[in-house]
């Protein structure tokens, strides 16, 4: 029989707040640094709050810091990670729980669909599947 004592320094239901995992825009921003060019991004993005989730995202991939040349952030994958960098600003800022801070995640969930369906068409087309696929099967 196996015995489970209660260590009295412990909780057996809430892990210590220290051990917590934090979140994923604190991960981002705690590993990342933030680009020269982002706080000039910031600015602009906090300019646009309000106008809805579609014009954000036009405005993030068509984001020029330079002014010529390529957008900064023309990959999904660049896209969602300076979304991240800017909700976890909010967050520093005091912003969590705003409308900006949920027209924000609003573009992060977004993104995340987008590059769930590239991944998956991805995956269809780098791994077909077995040649006892119903492609060729008899009709």
């Amino acid at each position: 029989m196996m015995r489970i004592e209660n260590n009295p320094g412990h909780s057996l239901i809430a892990a210590p707040a220290e051990l917590a995992a934090p979140a994923r825009e604190q991960r981002v921003s705690a590993a990342e640094p933030a680009e020269p060019g982002f706080e000039d991004f910031y600015q602009h993005l906090l300019a646009r709050s309000g106008s809805g989730e579609q014009a954000i995202l036009q405005f993030i991939g068509t984001y020029r810091g330079s002014g010529d040349g390529q957008p900064d952030y023309h990959t999904v994958n660049e896209q969602l990670k300076v979304v991240g960098q800017a909700l976890a600003r909010f967050k520093e800022e005091g912003l969590a729980g705003s409308d900006q801070e949920r027209e924000l995640r609003g573009v992060m969930t977004r993104l995340l669909g987008s590059s769930l369906f590239i991944n998956q068409y991805m995956h269809q087309i780098f791994q077909p599947p077995d040649d006892d696929s119903w492609e060729n099967a008899d009709w």
